[in-house]
């Protein structure tokens, strides 16, 4: 019975954490960091001061909370299989295709924009969204080439560094133009042929063909 009793706390704990993060970003993406208060996010989430309180001591830490959350959530969603029965190319151009979609979604740009403007002042929420964020996917993505690597199908290199540079392909034509208000220059170029030509350009430096 104890234990019952345990996991329904535990339950109603994890749901009342997660209404009080669905509250504080709909303030912090309408009113951003600064202007977001904690009575908005109160008001937003439906509950009591002391219940935020409870599980966030400040603002700084339930924004801290929020980014990680969102960041893991959407690194899981995008990094959740890579299949390396099939081929590389088709692997890597559905995994890219995902991050482009995420990461230039208008929320995941606006938080974004909020973490880079915040982390001077507060670098753990810098490192929390890199943490949850890049971190997570390039540890998934450096195991799935070092596997390619061990079949003999990659040339033996950082897997660690082609990771992160093939997430900077994707990023570099897709989401920093976004994110700095710069679409415009970018118009031509789709996420399918950004994608396309940035696998491209990973494989034909680190297929083991590229070698010889």
């Amino acid at each position: 019975m104890t234990t019952l009793i345990n996991a329904a706390n535990e339950s109603l704990d994890t749901a009342k954490r997660q209404q009080i993060l669905d509250g504080a970003r709909l303030c912090f993406l309408a009113q951003g960091f600064d202007g977001a208060s904690m009575n908005d996010i109160v008001k937003a989430a439906s509950v009591s001061k002391g219940t935020v309180y409870a599980y966030f001591p400040s603002k700084e830490k339930l924004f801290e909370a929020l980014v990680y959350h969102d960041r893991r959530e959407q690194a899981e969603q995008t990094v959740h299989h890579l299949d390396d029965a099939r081929p590389m190319r088709e692997v890597l151009i559905e995994l890219g295709l995902r991050m482009a979609e995420r990461m230039t979604s208008a929320d995941s740009i606006a938080q974004v924009r909020m973490v880079a403007a915040t982390s001077e002042k507060f670098p753990e929420i810098g490192r929390a969204f890199f943490q949850a964020g890049p971190a997570f996917a390039i540890a998934r993505i450096k195991t799935y080439f070092e596997t390619k690597m061990a079949q003999g199908q990659m040339r033996q290199v950082d897997a660690e560094m082609a990771a992160m540079q093939f997430i900077d392909l994707i990023s570099g034509c897709l989401h920093k133009p976004r994110l700095f208000n710069a679409q415009d220059l970018f118009t031509k170029r789709t996420p399918e042929l950004v994608v396309s030509a940035g696998v491209d350009v990973l494989l034909n430096g680190l297929s083991v063909e590229s070698k010889r």
